[in-house]
């Protein structure tokens, strides 16, 4: 966890400011956490000793694969299978997506992950308070940012942090890789045995009462908030690939600093 957690660190530091305020009005304006960045897998099963390939795309609605990500965009990529990792991977850009290409190394559950180099720019004013009641913000941080004089504007970056799950020759053998956090700053696992029983991890930890957004093929989305264990289920009724998102925002060392969120996603296929 350290690793990652000093990378984050060093990351947000040489964020550039690059993204005008419209855009970011734009990105605000749109529900449901505006644009989607999450990786699709074309098959919930692969043969072994092929390579797998798996899209990472972005797009405002989900499940739509509209724009591609550039390379030099990923910070971090990490995949396991079962408990080897995977460390080695060919990227290529189509119209929709890059695809991440790897070759697995075992059999049994397989998850990847990917976590993006920030993004930062201004929030203005007049939509502060949509930003926040999107990105289910804490209190503290709404909170820290009021209390500054004036009507500034919201400094603030941000980086995606998304998984899938996936299967190598069956689903079956140590279930590691789906229950067992990655350790990134922010992500989805599987909880326990019951199927649709996930939870949401914070560096590491549980984080409880934060609101998930479920996100349906169909392209119809709900919330759902953690316990105390930082869990929540997907109702029973939902089947098919579904899309688990969730923000984080952290409140800067300054109120006046740059606020910076981590904007986790999960596909996982539901039977």
């Amino acid at each position: 966890m350290q690793k990652f957690m000093k990378q984050r660190s060093v990351l947000a530091r040489s964020a550039v400011l690059g993204v005008t305020a419209s855009v970011l009005a734009t990105l605000v304006a749109g529900g449901a956490l505006a644009h989607k960045t999450f990786l699709a897998s074309p098959q919930a099963v692969w043969p072994a000793g092929q390579a797998v390939t798996i899209a990472m795309t972005s797009a405002l609605e989900y499940p739509d694969m509209e724009s591609p990500l550039a390379q030099e965009r990923v910070a971090i990529a990490t995949a396991r299978i079962g408990t080897t990792a995977i460390n080695a991977f060919d990227f290529s850009e189509t119209e929709t997506s890059l695809d991440i290409r790897f070759r697995p190394v075992a059999t049994g559950y397989g998850v990847l992950a990917v976590v993006t180099h920030p993004r930062s720019g201004e929030i203005p004013p007049e939509s502060v308070d949509v930003y926040f009641e999107e990105i289910d913000a804490d209190p503290q941080v709404q909170a820290a940012f009021h209390a500054l004089t004036g009507s500034p504007a919201l400094m603030r970056s941000y980086s995606k942090l998304t998984k899938t799950f996936f299967c190598v020759e069956a689903c079956e053998g140590h279930a590691a890789a789906w229950r067992e956090p990655l350790e990134i700053p922010l992500e989805f696992v599987v909880s326990g045995d019951v199927e649709g029983r996930f939870a949401l991890y914070q560096d590491g930890q549980p984080l409880a009462g934060h609101r998930v957004t479920i996100h349906t093929p169909d392209g119809q989305y709900s919330d759902a908030h953690t316990d105390d264990a930082g869990e929540f289920s997907v109702a029973a009724d939902i089947s098919g690939e579904v899309l688990l998102s969730a923000v984080w925002i952290d409140l800067p060392e300054s109120p006046d600093g740059i606020y910076h969120s981590d904007q986790a996603t999960l596909t996982v296929r539901l039977d």
